[in-house]
């Protein structure tokens, strides 16, 4: 027998727990290269942050079909027709379930203690081993110590009795501490000169708001859920200020009306971008040109202009991005939609003739509330009186708008988003995922340590990708699939100066991670393996993590059951005409798109072949394919 692995899983959030399954499983897949994970986690119980920051009547803005890991599904929620939308407190009795279903913490660890758990431990630093391998430094918490922010790091505060330090080694270690841990806190002059102030980190709920005049910082989804539960705490007064805007669009497609008829589909938006020619069977040429993703962004605003009279966002009257910003391949949409009705009280028209055709429905106890939020520029600075002065902003309604009236918070929260800091590993590391050469979460130069759930995708969920990314590295430390070329086509078109790196196209990237583990499935393979139902609903469906365990070495037997009930039912949902406008005509256009590229890109090989030098355009140029690199020379 070979001798195991030791890897160390940093985190028992949704990454760290689906991390420790995969590399089990992938263990028992191929005992000659087996792998021996041990997970730690600094505070006391498993969850992360959707135990530690969750808050009154937060939900999941993924849906479950999306959210849930591959071979164990979530269950319908008791809230709606369907339930595709599950609470924070769910998702943590379902990650629990997850961890008692498959035994997680049995046996014993390679430390010699019992259980693959380590709780209350946290990681001070990582060094490499000379000799190989890494150099881990934990420190085991006492009599209900702090743990850090991060689970890694320094302590925030000091503990009741000195905790235990001890060194571990490990073969591989596996940084699933995830990204919304670390508060990221502007600087703003004089904030000491309003009342109360803290981090949305630390809001838990509404009886934090009551009767307060409440200023919320950032445009986020948490931002839009704070400025939502202010309104409906009964606060005095609510602003929400913002620098660059938002694209709000619900998480559910609803509350449409057509021609005197309401339209409550309750269709999850991040289960309808179809997978054939837009994720699957994509021409290289039209992957970085990013072609599909400008062109559904031209459609998706027309149609919301039709529905709501607004291309700004679903229903959004204010806040909008700039031009050059505006669309699915520059920002993370905002699904957290409730408080829209609340923001767009000073600025929605009261009647339009479009709303003869179609509008959209706010929700009439809502419109029928006094109170409203204020949208407003980002605070330059807090006077000595607590009033505030504004900042600039490229939006003049905002600014004419607060300098009539007076804002002088009792409340100030920061919703401004978190950091990522990995001081302490030591030298010779990569300092982040973003520093990284493959699919931002290894370098090639070394495999051993893995970033994972340190990716945001625009529209979907990360637990999912997690999966895939773990199900990846499995077999890289395996040594069973070779480091892939990493094009990058899968990242979100940000400025270099934009404070968030890390945004993915959540399709793109996961079809991207299959491919390098190979399970991306071939139309002819599901034909063949499994009939045209579970054809059908890969080419219809988006990227559920179970397509991707029809085939490959992850290949499981509970995958086509729920392609052909949970999957299938979610695309029959949408309907004959939903199917037709959202998944039929897009293959059709898409599959147009790359056969035209494929025609063009045999017509320029034709031509180098008989020394004919056609150059190609710059936006193809970019991350050439090594063959295409080769013919420079």
């Amino acid at each position: 027998m070979a001798t195991p692995k030791k890897v160390l899983v940093i985190g028992a959030g949704a990454g760290g727990l689906v991390t420790l399954k995969t590399l089990l499983d992938a263990s028992r897949q191929d005992p000659n290269h087996p792998l021996d994970p041990l997970l730690v986690e600094a505070e006391e119980e498993i969850g992360g942050t959707f135990r530690y920051r969750r808050y009154e009547n937060a939900e999941l803005v993924s849906s479950r079909q999306l959210t849930a890991f591959s071979d164990f599904r979530i269950p319908p929620s008791e809230k709606g027709t369907h339930g595709d939308h599950i609470s924070l407190i769910q998702y943590v009795d379902y990650l629990k379930s997850y961890v008692e279903h498959f035994e997680l913490d049995s046996g014993t660890g390679w430390d010699g203690q019992p259980g693959r758990f380590r709780m209350s431990t946290r990681v001070v630093r990582i060094d490499k081993d000379p000799q190989g391998g890494h150099i881990v430094t934990l420190q085991r918490k006492h009599n209900g110590s702090s743990a850090t922010d991060s689970g890694v790091g320094t302590p925030v505060d000091s503990p009741t009795e000195e905790p235990s330090t001890y060194t571990l080694h490990a073969d591989a270690v596996a940084i699933c501490s995830g990204l919304h841990v670390t508060p990221a806190w502007p600087e703003i002059p004089g904030i000491e000169n309003i009342p109360e102030s803290f981090h949305s980190s630390a809001y838990k709920g509404r009886e934090q708001l009551i009767g307060k005049r409440v200023m919320i910082l950032g445009c986020g989804e948490t931002a839009m859920d704070l400025a939502y539960e202010a309104c409906k705490a009964g606060a005095k007064e609510v602003t929400l200020c913002y620098r660059g805007g938002y694209l709000s669009f619900p998480k559910v497609l609803n509350s449409f009306e057509m021609f005197g008829v309401k339209f409550d589909g309750e269709l999850p938006i991040d289960g309808l971008i179809t997978n054939l020619f837009e994720t699957a069977y994509v021409h290289p040429w039209v992957k970085r040109s990013h072609l599909r993703w400008f062109v559904s962004d031209f459609v998706i605003k027309r149609v919301l202009w039709f529905l709501t009279g607004t291309m700004a966002g679903c229903n959004q009257w204010v806040g909008e991005l700039p031009e050059e910003r505006l669309g699915r391949a520059y920002v993370f949409l905002n699904k957290s939609h409730k408080a829209q009705v609340f923001i767009n009280k000073p600025h929605k028209p009261s009647r339009r003739w479009l709303s003869l055709f179609s509008q959209y429905s706010d929700p009439k106890e809502d419109l029928d509330s006094p109170i409203h939020v204020d949208a407003a520029p980002f605070p330059e600075r807090i006077n000595s009186d607590g009033t505030v002065v504004f900042g600039n902003s490229r939006d003049g309604r905002k600014e004419e708008m607060m300098k009539k009236r007076t804002v002088k918070p009792d409340l100030l929260i920061y919703a401004t988003g978190y950091k990522q800091d990995f001081n302490w590993l030591g030298e010779g590391y990569p300092r982040g995922p973003d520093h990284v050469d493959t699919l931002e979460m290894v370098d090639s130069s070394d495999t051993s340590l893995c970033w994972v759930g340190h990716v945001r995708p625009g529209v979907g969920a990360i637990p999912p990708i997690a999966e895939e990314q773990a199900m990846l590295w499995s077999l890289l430390l395996q040594n069973r699939v070779p480091v892939p070329k990493d094009e990058g086509n899968y990242r979100l078109l940000a400025k270099k100066t934009a404070r968030i790196q890390y945004g993915v196209d959540h399709s793109t990237y996961s079809h991207a991670l299959a491919d390098a583990f190979g399970g991306a499935p071939t139309l002819s393979q599901l034909y063949w393996q499994y009939g045209l139902k579970v054809l059908v609903a890969y080419c219809f469906g988006a990227a559920f993590t179970p397509f991707y365990r029809l085939v490959g070495p992850f290949k499981s037997e509970t995958a086509p059951k729920i392609v052909k009930t949970e999957i299938w039912e979610v695309i029959c949902r949408r309907g004959l005409l939903g199917n037709l406008f959202m998944g039929l005509i897009p293959m059709i256009f898409y599959g147009l798109v790359s056969g035209l590229a494929l025609v063009l890109e045999t017509g320029w090989k034709a031509a180098r072949a008989v020394g004919v030098d056609i150059p190609l355009p710059e936006i193809l140029r970019d991350n050439q394919p090594p063959e295409l690199e080769k013919s420079k020379m």
